[in-house]
């Protein structure tokens, strides 16, 4: 249930998406105009890495309703709102992804650890404690969850990386914690950082707040 968000085979794409926001690549890695051309809009153009769309989240809460996970997993007897029209699925470890829209889901686990504590350590370890990113921080930090934004790492060829923001959050009952954080999906990892958004983070995140309860 990490969160993951780079692969190897997917760098080239995320470096171009990266290109969009508000990091821009090394000025190292631009090519020279070539001798005697115009050095005018034409080369610029040529120039531009070719734009990459950023998908948006449409969150309208009017449009969530309760799901016992528990029918989706066993191990998950938790309920929690979700779009109508969002896809449960069992993953690998016992947990449920909640896709709700082609770039975002929410995924909900059944963790090891013996308090909520503990589960908000396991996600600072996850998140902002993890050495592939830098300038974590907490945006909303709650006694049983937080939102966060960070960046990847820049890569040693000048790339650099526009923030993103997501969160955590925990659920107890009779000993069992339950973890609630957003993540992207397998077929997903491409997406530019700039489609997870703090306005988003957090909306997400109240609603799982205001409806996550353990049966």
């Amino acid at each position: 249930m990490k969160l993951t968000h780079i692969t190897v085979v997917s760098m080239f794409t995320l470096a171009l998406a990266a290109c969009g926001g508000s990091s821009e690549p090394a000025a190292s890695g631009d090519k020279a105009p070539a001798e005697g051309a115009d050095k005018g809009d034409g080369a610029k153009e040529a120039d531009a890495a070719p734009a990459v769309e950023v998908p948006k989240l449409t969150i309208n809460e009017a449009d969530w309703v309760e799901k016992d996970l528990k029918e989706v997993s066993p191990m998950i007897n938790v309920t929690v709102k979700a779009p109508k029209d969002a896809a449960f699925e069992k993953n690998g470890n016992g947990g449920v992804d909640i896709k709700i829209a082609p770039h975002y889901m929410i995924t909900v686990g059944n963790l090891a650890v013996s308090s909520v504590k503990e589960g908000i350590e396991w996600g600072e370890s996850s998140s902002i404690g993890n050495s592939s990113y830098k300038d974590g921080k907490k945006i909303v930090d709650e006694d049983a969850g937080f939102v966060f934004t960070y960046q990847m790492n820049d890569e040693d060829n000048g790339i650099k990386y526009a923030p993103e923001s997501h969160w955590y959050f925990f659920v107890e009952k009779d000993g069992a914690i339950y973890s609630f954080h957003d993540d992207k999906p397998m077929d997903a990892f491409s997406t530019p950082p700039q489609a997870y958004t703090e306005d988003d983070a957090k909306k997400v995140y109240e609603i799982v707040k205001g409806s996550a309860k353990a049966n």
